[in-house]
């Protein structure tokens, strides 16, 4: 099981993530912690059909990409 956080400086595409993820959810994936307070909205997946290492993605416009 690894942890990924998924994070993004606009609400409105971390909330259409999240919608997403509840809608296709097979219950490979599940939500640990949501947060919009103060800084940058995150979303943290357990994912436990990945690959056991953890990830910090960033989620653009353009879909999600590698944080850097």
């Amino acid at each position: 099981m690894n942890r990924i956080r998924i994070e993004s400086e606009s609400h409105e595409l971390i909330a259409g993530f999240v919608a997403g993820v509840e809608w296709v959810n097979d219950s490979a994936i599940t939500f640990v912690d949501l947060d919009y307070s103060g800084g940058v909205p995150f979303v943290l997946l357990e994912d436990q059909d990945g690959t056991d290492e953890d990830e910090d993605l960033r989620l653009t416009a353009s879909g999600i990409e590698a944080k850097e």
